[in-house]
């Protein structure tokens, strides 16, 4: 059986269980999954089967029945960075699955399907919006507002940063921004709470339903 074939028989999750899970922990499942099933851990095939699993959050924006590979990519990038190292390996030689990444695929696991304890599902959910938030800072819309352009913020980069598309209900892009607004201010995030009021004024209107 073909890698592909492979892939093409995972079966996506529910949404609920992966929708308030962050991007790095659902890319680390993914990994694993591709080790179960023993297929090769290529970027292409993280990016397959990271929307075969999780199609609402790895969909391209306004084309939801094909995958987003960039943020796959990106995803990639923050866990094989130096100061993470979730996981070997680089997107051109493939990836290497170590004693660290199991560990982070374990977690993963565990969020998804609620089966931390307590103790360490307190550490896991300050983990997580510390994530959240290094993903906040490290998207398109952010980078746009420090520069000064923050006008040129589209509705798919506003859509993307509350990891969603332009097909997500404005309801759920609310909540998600109330989410990482809360994030900010438990974790003293002045500067990205800021932005975050900034952007809740600015797309108001495309939050209401009536465009920007």
């Amino acid at each position: 059986m073909t890698d592909k074939e492979k892939i093409e028989r995972l079966k996506p999750l529910d949404v609920a269980k992966y929708q308030n899970v962050d991007l790095n922990h659902l890319v680390m499942y993914a990994v694993g999954q591709l080790e179960t099933i023993a297929a090769d851990l290529s970027f292409e095939n993280v990016v397959a089967a990271s929307f075969k699993l999780f199609p609402k959050k790895f969909s391209l924006l306004g084309f939801p029945l094909y995958p987003d590979a960039k943020r796959v990519h990106d995803c990639l990038f923050r866990c094989t960075f130096k100061a993470n190292q979730w996981l070997g390996g680089k997107t051109r030689q493939g990836f290497v699955i170590t004693d660290r990444s199991r560990t982070f695929i374990k977690e993963a696991e565990d969020l998804l399907y609620g089966l931390k304890s307590k103790k360490t599902r307190v550490t896991s959910k300050t983990r997580r919006k510390e994530f959240l938030l290094e993903e906040v800072v490290s998207s398109s819309a952010y980078l746009k507002y420090t520069r000064g352009h923050g006008d040129s913020i589209s509705d798919g980069d506003f859509c993307f940063l509350l990891q969603g598309t332009l097909d997500s209900s404005r309801e759920t892009l609310s909540k998600n921004l109330a989410v990482l607004k809360r994030f900010a201010g438990e974790l003293q995030q002045v500067d990205i709470l800021k932005f975050l009021n900034w952007l809740e004024d600015h797309f108001k209107n495309f939050l209401s339903g009536k465009g920007t």
